[in-house]
């Protein structure tokens, strides 16, 4: 019997874990506007510090990080953002999947949320390993931190009462399976775009308001509104020795 899809506009408190401090906006940004509008709880973890792509080289690393983290609060404040967790890992650095498995289940058990939001780690042709690290990473976290004999820290262990984890939901995608209806959230996931300018020019900038609303509205189509985004949601059963999944389509 397939497990169904889960539900992701009932969502009401979400974790959406980024490789970059622009990726969660840039890809679910309406979604999460739409969700957070509808009262949901919405965390940001971000993995790296974003200091490779800051346009201004005369900037110290300790001013971009000051920029970026400014920038980033403005964006999360336009989508409704409630608070913002980074761990500066090095831009295409050489960090471990494990060990950022562990920081990620972390969360996870602190947050406790009822959905995931993650990078697809599986995108074809995707050659940036901040991107497949941290969605292979978001994901097993996904899988083991509920069992009991895992271990985060004594202090949010000690708190944790079990997972309230429904679904995961995979942007980013190829195969996206769910069409999110972002008509309330759209705006506001452009006004969030244009905060990060220590990383995007003005040109470059109106590109990806362009190439963004040209894919909103063919993925509106599918779910017959103006604007929508796709998405691949799952349920954690899915994660793991499951075929079915990819009958999830």
């Amino acid at each position: 019997m397939l497990v169904p899809i889960p539900d992701l506009t009932r969502a009401r408190r979400l974790l959406c874990v980024q490789p970059h401090y622009d990726d969660n906006d840039l890809a679910a940004g309406g979604t999460i506007a739409t969700l957070a509008a509808a009262g949901a709880h919405v965390v940001y973890l971000t993995v790296a510090d974003d200091l490779l792509g800051v346009l201004d080289p005369a900037l110290s690393d300790d001013e971009a990080r000051a920029r970026i983290a400014e920038e980033q609060r403005v964006a999360g404040k336009e989508v409704g953002v409630a608070e913002q967790c980074r761990l500066e890992l090095p831009d295409a650095g050489r960090w471990d999947v494990l060990a950022l498995r562990d920081s990620i289940a972390r969360e996870l058990r602190r947050v406790n949320p009822d959905f995931l939001l993650t990078v697809d780690p599986w995108l074809a042709d995707e050659a940036h390993r901040d991107h497949t690290r941290t969605g292979i990473a978001a994901l097993e976290a996904a899988l083991l931190f509920g069992l009991p004999r895992y271990r985060t820290t004594p202090e949010i262990d000690a708190g944790f009462a079990g997972s309230a984890l429904r679904g995961v939901a995979l942007y980013f995608t190829g195969r996206p399976n769910t069409w999110f209806d972002i008509g309330a959230g759209r705006d506001a996931k452009h006004r969030a775009l244009d905060a990060y300018v220590s990383q995007l020019d003005p040109d470059t900038l109106r590109v990806i308001h362009a190439g963004l609303e040209s894919k909103e509205r063919r993925w509106g189509e599918r779910a017959g509104c103006t604007f929508a985004e796709g998405l691949r949601v799952l349920h954690p059963a899915h994660l793991h020795c499951n075929p079915d999944a990819e009958e999830m389509v």
